[in-house]
């Protein structure tokens, strides 16, 4: 019965802006079609439609970022539909609301972003920082992998430009940036990044201004994300959550997993050098690079996130971390 509830439910939600699109298709390839009618199906498919689907899952449990699904599918079938000449209205149309939508969304996941860290202030939860809010935010009003992305762009930011606030640790927080090699490997990538952007600079003297600005402008942005995953490393540190009985990895913005004590088999101070066919993966994207202090090994394999939203499978973890003595007897004594 309950199901039979839910497909009725789903017909409707779904079913009535699915009719008036097919609607709308069907009269643009009429004969009673004039070009004089392109604004008003334009209205209908990306103001009018979306509205009905909005006020049809209002009050009920479906995820409100099909309303974008359904902006997007109204963008997508008027490219198709309308006739070229009538296409112009949709490009001033598209200068004006993207923008708008880009600067609306960025504004609603700040002011959620903040109300949440507020929230958790009062939890006093330590395993969710800004990075983590800002991939809850995004993930709820876009696709998993959109979301995802949008998340790491706002991070690089955030991170990049905006915290400067020196972090402070708690006692079951240990940093992984400080004895290793990693600020200086991402030092290397930024020294790089500077270099490439003197070279364009040169460019644009020499009269290749066109390519040499997008060059420019991508050196410029790429030197943010470096100064955004260095800064992350400080501030983003490991935890061992007492509470929630899980241990927590992160590498900057990088990386991130959250591995249960329960399948956390044993782990040992090891810094030899790994063979090139085992089981154990580095923690960090960087590899062999930056070497490791510890390894822990599960018993069963796990899925942790890695940059914009990809993710990597592993049974043992090779990681480092700065207080590598205190954190194994500290993660020992939950393990065991």
């Amino acid at each position: 019965m309950q199901n039979t509830f839910k497909t009725r439910e789903s017909l409707i939600v779904y079913g009535i802006p699915l009719l008036m699109i097919l609607s709308l298709i069907v009269m643009v390839k009429s004969s009673f079609f004039t070009p004089n009618l392109s604004p008003f199906v334009l209205i209908d498919l990306l103001i009018t439609i979306p509205l009905v689907h909005f006020f049809l899952i209002r009050k009920k449990e479906i995820s409100k970022k099909s309303i974008i699904t359904v902006l997007i599918l109204g963008f997508v079938i008027s490219n198709y539909i309308l006739p070229k000449e009538n296409l112009e209205v949709l490009s001033r149309i598209q200068v004006i609301l993207i923008p708008l939508l880009e600067t609306s969304l960025l504004v609603y996941i700040i002011i959620t972003v903040r109300k949440s860290a507020k929230e958790i202030r009062k939890n006093n939860d330590a395993t969710l920082d800004f990075f983590d809010l800002a991939q809850q935010v995004c993930t709820k009003i876009l696709p998993s992998k959109a979301g995802t992305i949008l998340a790491t762009e706002i991070a690089v930011i955030y991170y990049s430009l905006l915290n400067w606030k020196k972090r402070q640790y708690d006692d079951l927080e240990y940093t992984y940036h400080k004895e290793g090699t990693a600020i200086s490997l991402v030092l290397g990538f930024l020294l790089v990044v500077i270099i490439e952007m003197f070279v364009t600079h040169t460019m644009m003297k020499q009269g290749n201004i066109n390519g040499s600005l997008v060059l420019g402008i991508l050196s410029a942005y790429t030197a943010l994300q470096v100064i955004a995953v260095m800064k992350s490393l400080s501030k983003r540190p490991c935890y061992i959550d007492t509470e929630k009985k899980q241990l927590i990895l992160k590498f900057g913005i990088l990386s991130k997993a959250a591995i249960p004590f329960e399948n956390i088999e044993k782990i040992e101070i090891s810094s030899k050098e790994l063979p090139e066919k085992t089981t154990i993966k580095y923690f960090s994207p960087f590899g062999n690079s930056l070497g490791h202090n510890l390894v822990v090994h599960l018993k069963n394999e796990i899925s942790f996130n890695s940059f914009y939203g990809f993710t990597k499978k592993a049974t043992s973890l090779a990681i480092f971390i700065d207080q590598k003595v205190e954190f194994k007897n500290e993660l020992s004594k939950h393990i065991s």
